[in-house]
């Protein structure tokens, strides 16, 4: 196997934070929300601890990949 389809093939297996549960625009990601599934694409997984506990400004729909675009930043008072 080549490198490129042994990567490509590894990338497949890899894990990605999803959506496992609507979310309503203010809610909070909590571990009843969000998890890490088998995907290949979407927002890493070792940025779960960065995002629980964030409010999302959107709706979100179960089955959505985790994007850095659907959460709120923090506001420094």
């Amino acid at each position: 196997m080549s490198l490129l389809k042994s990567k490509k093939k590894s990338k497949e297996h890899s894990r990605s934070l999803f959506v496992v549960k609507d979310i309503k625009e203010g809610e909070l990601l909590t571990e009843e929300n969000i998890r890490s599934i088998r995907s290949g694409f979407g927002m890493k997984t070792k940025y779960i601890k960065d995002i629980l506990g964030k409010t999302v400004k959107m709706d979100l729909k179960k089955g959505t990949p985790m994007d850095w675009k659907f959460i709120k930043e923090d506001k420094l008072i």
